[in-house]
Order: C-alpha cells, then structure tokens, then sequence
C-alpha cells in the first residue's frame, strides 16, 4: 500500500490525476473519458451528476424523472468503487425483476465492459455470467426483487437475496419491488463495516417507494442562480411558472426564467442545496436528490408544459412521474383524512350493544376489530373499533355485541384463526385474499372460508367511505387517528407485470394498513347480516345516516 501511494503523489508533493481517480468517481469517469451509448461521459449538461456522484453519506437516493443518469450515476460510482477495491466484500445491484437484470446486463453492462477495455474491462472477470461479476477483488451480484416462495403463508422470500454478503446495495426503480425483497436486501448489508445503501427511482404514488425515502432525506434541490439577479430559483418548486416564453421571429420559444427577475436561467449555472440543513450535516439520515427533466439541456422545457397542459392519452400521473420526477394519484384513487372525517357521526363508541351485530378482525401481532351493524337505510353503523393483542378479548367482545357473523383472515396466523372458528357458536367465516378473479366473491361453505378479489373488495371499502355510506364514531382519540391514517394508507395503482406484460389494477400498501383490511371484512360480515332492530334504535340509526356534523357545520346537544 505504502508504494501505490507514493506511485500516485507527484515529485512536487501535489495530488496527481491518478490521485483523484481513486478518490472521486465522477473524476475517475471524466478523467478517463469512459465510453457510454450516448457518447463519452462528459460534463456538459449534466453538472448535476457531480454532487450525485460525491456524496460522501452513505445512504442515498436519486428520485428522478426518466432518462436523468440517475442509473448511470449509480452504476459508475458503483464500478469505480470495485475497481479500486472500496467494497471488498461486493456490491448486491437490485432490479424489479429477473428480466431487468438481464436486459441490464446485456443492454448496459456488456457495452461498458468492451467500450472501455483499459478503464473497466481489464478488471472484470466471469463475463459469461448474467447474474453476477468478479470486479477487482469483489463480486458484483445483479438481482431480480422477485418474491420466489411464502413460508408457512407468512414470510415472503427470495432465495436469490439469502445468501448474498456485500457492502452496498442499490435498489434501482425502487417503486417496482415489493417492500420485502427492499428489507431482504438491507439484511445483506449486516456484516459490513461499510453498509452503504441507495435507491433511485422514478416516482410513482406519493408515501410510497422512493417518495418514502426522499421524504425522511436532507431533500437536495438544484438551485439555478441568476446571472442578473443572483437569486436561486429550483425548477421543480416553481413549475410551472419557472417557463416562460418569447418571440423569435414566427416561432414562440420556451425558456427557464428567475422567480424574481424573470429572465432566462440555465442549468448549468446550478448547485445541490439542501431544503433541511439539520438532516444534511447528520450522517444517518439519507442525502436525497430530486432531478427532472426541466433541468434537461436535452429536452425543451416547453414540451413539458405543452404535456402538463394536455396530457398524451390523459394520463397527468405519467407526466408527473416521467417528465417532473414527482408522486402522483388521481384524487379518486386514494381515501383523504378528509373522506374519514366526513363518515364520523356524533356518538361516542360503544361497549356492548344488543345486536344483531357483525365483526371484522385483522389478526396478527395486534389483533385489529370493526363491530357494527346494517342499517334500514342500506348504510352501515360502526359501534366500535379497536386494537389488542390478546385473541381472547375477541370472544368477550362477540358476547358484548351480540356477534351473528364474523369474518378474519386466514393468513398469517391460520391455526389461530381455524381454533376460534371452531369455538365460536355464531357464523365465522375466514377470509383469503386473491388476484384477478373471475368474480369478487366466492365462499366454500364447507370449509367456512371466504375467496375475494383483493382489488374489488378495497373498491368496496373506498366506495363506503368515498360516499359515506358508513357512519363512524365520533372523531378524536388515538383510535379514530389510527383508524384515519391506516384506512387512508392506500392507493390504487395500474401496475404492469414485469414477466408477462399484463396490465391491472392494484392497491399498493403506503404504510399500516390494518384497520382498511378490518374494514374489507367487517363488510363481508355484514352485508348479509338481518336489519331486524327496534324502532327505538331504527330511529337514532337512521337519524344519524341522514345527519352529520361535520358536513353540515350543527352542534348536536
């Protein structure tokens, strides 16, 4: 070690190029000209693959518009690491599927090997391998995020990511791969010392994939400085209003303009400033990079407007996604605090009720209830909702309510579930979620279990929300906070399946979800279930299906 160092510090004591090369990637890659498709890797139009490349934190992400080298940036930093030996124990590259990795290994990493025989070739070995590389003296595997196996219907696995020991992993469309596979990887980082992590993606829903990410990061921005001002302005935060236009001759051009002057700005005049100063000098938290193609020397930003005003096929969300590297969802696809918030009615929870009631229940290490009943109206009236860990305090709370029928899951815990099943007296039947079924429901009375098209019933849940078509308890308290966030924590996405091609819809999971499934089941319970009440409670049920205090500003008294 002692004689590479003094092989690469000039006679004068300076640092020589070779120096750098060790040091910084990005030098490392312009120094060295390193061939890609498009061309050699050069500065112009893409200063801000600079700081991308520098960063010294050693958790990242990238969220990007599409075609920004955000995958470029990662894949070189990641080679030159390698070759000068800054990950001795390897590097895990993750793509959605085993397809990804393949077209990857053939479309881009083939092409880096042969263009660039002196700078990466000469160091890679086992180029006949798609899946994985011998770089310097470490391994580089290439891998598919695919679940591969469920075990015991309760931990999805993949026997690709098991065995894999590295000191960094990048997750590439992070947006794309199913939350277990991204903390499959993570575990594979346990034995480093190094432990650096990165994801990139273009963005698809907001709170979820690489927008979770980004929003817990220092949150850098590329700031573009006047040259006849000196203010800053970021693109992204002042689109559309950043692009302005001017004549010249026949034609309207389009060009970046200040926030405060107006006239025009130029990427290349840009610096990465971070939006929280505090994440940004601590270590742990994630440097995040925000990139889009309003900062493309490549792209006229007038096109951008041109698709933001006028979707191609109406699709706003491919425009947010691809062309701005922002989250987005159609209002109608994903529930509001608001939605919640408009179903609460005025009367507190209750502790017992006569009945005849149905109850829903998630369970797993929390076990998670919705009791309550059909009304005359057509609507459903929630008397309580609540959370415990004790499977026990379910049959309490079934005698309380004057129980009929019950739904749970079946999975994970299917022992647990089949044991109440038998004990309890009343009708319980155990649900299973499933894909792309021919109908939304279909129920082995034998078996006292229930099959539902996962997606269709979620388009229930929302609907009975969105129309307020259930009436809630009163808001306010921990439990109505955790039902409101937990029933919104979901988004219906039109996903494409990496392997076949297929196109459909689907619910994405943004975060704890529990009392949404309980939901799901509580209206497979009670949607059969007799309206048979006393006119006493007929009256107050309907009373409060018609009347809500939040819709119509009253103060009940």
């Amino acid at each position: 070690m002692a004689k590479k160092q003094e092989s690469i510090i000039g006679p004068d004591g300076k640092i020589t190029p070779e120096m750098l090369c060790l040091a910084d990637s990005w030098y490392w890659a312009y120094h060295n000209k390193i061939a890609l498709q498009g061309g050699p890797f050069v500065l112009k139009g893409h200063e801000y693959q600079i700081g991308m490349m520098q960063c010294t934190k050693k958790k990242r992400c990238i969220r990007k518009a599409a075609q920004m080298a955000g995958t470029e940036s990662e894949v070189l930093r990641t080679l030159h690491g390698m070759i000068y030996g800054h990950y001795p124990k390897g590097v895990l590259y993750l793509f959605p599927s085993e397809k990804d990795v393949s077209d990857f290994s053939k479309a881009r990493f083939a092409p880096l090997i042969k263009d660039n025989p002196k700078s990466i070739g000469r160091y890679v070995q086992h180029t006949n391998a798609v899946g994985i590389k011998r770089i310097g003296t470490g391994m580089l595997y290439l891998r598919g995020a695919r679940m591969t196996q469920k075990i015991e219907g309760v931990k999805k696995d993949s026997s690709s990511l098991r065995t894999v020991p590295v000191d960094k992993v990048v997750r590439d469309e992070r947006d794309l791969m199913m939350n277990e596979m991204v903390d499959m990887s993570r575990e594979r980082l346990a034995h480093s010392e190094i432990q650096e992590e990165v994801d990139v993606s273009t963005p698809t829903i907001p709170d979820y994939g690489i927008d979770v990410v980004w929003q817990v990061s220092d949150q850098r921005h590329w700031q573009i400085k006047c040259s006849h001002c000196n203010e800053y302005t970021c693109l992204e935060l002042e689109f559309p209003n950043c692009i302005k236009w001017r004549k010249e001759g026949d034609k309207e051009i389009a060009y970046r303009a200040c926030r405060k002057c107006g006239k025009e700005i130029l990427p290349d005049d840009g610096d990465w400033v971070p939006a929280f100063q505090d994440r940004f000098a601590d270590p742990d938290i994630p440097a995040g990079f925000w990139i889009s193609q309003l900062n493309s020397t490549f792209i006229n930003p007038g096109d951008i407007v041109k698709a933001y005003e006028n979707p191609p096929n109406g699709n706003l969300q491919e425009v947010y996604n691809s062309k701005l590297g922002m989250p987005y969802i159609n209002i109608e696809d994903r529930l509001s605090r608001q939605d919640v918030r408009a179903c609460c009615g005025n009367d507190l929870m209750e502790v017992k009720n006569e009945g005849p009631c149905a109850m829903g229940a998630d369970v797993g290490k929390q076990i998670h209830v919705i009791i309550g009943k059909k009304l005359q109206t057509g609507k459903y009236r929630i008397l309580y909702i609540g959370s415990f860990t004790d499977l026990n305090h379910l049959h309490d709370l079934a005698l309380r309510f004057n129980v009929q029928v019950a739904v749970l899951d079946l999975e994970p815990e299917t022992r647990k579930v089949k044991d109440f099943q038998r004990q309890e007296k009343y009708k319980v039947w155990l649900c299973d979620y499933s894909e792309h079924m021919r109908t939304t429901e279909k129920r082995k009375s034998s078996e006292g279990i229930i099959v539902v098209d996962r997606t269709e019933i979620c388009d229930i849940s929302h609907k009975m929300i969105a129309d307020q078509e259930v009436i809630l308890p009163r808001y306010g308290g921990d439990v109505m906070e955790d039902f409101t966030v937990q029933a919104t924590n979901m988004a219906k996405v039109l996903v494409e399946d990496a392997e076949s091609g297929e196109r459909f819809y689907r619910y994405k999971k943004l975060g704890q979800d529990h009392y949404r499934h309980t939901l799901n089941y509580f209206y497979l319970a009670a949607k059969s279930m007799p309206t048979h009440i006393s006119s006493i409670a007929r009256m107050r049920d309907d009373m409060q299906s018609e009347w809500n205090p939040l819709t119509h500003g009253l103060t009940r008294r």
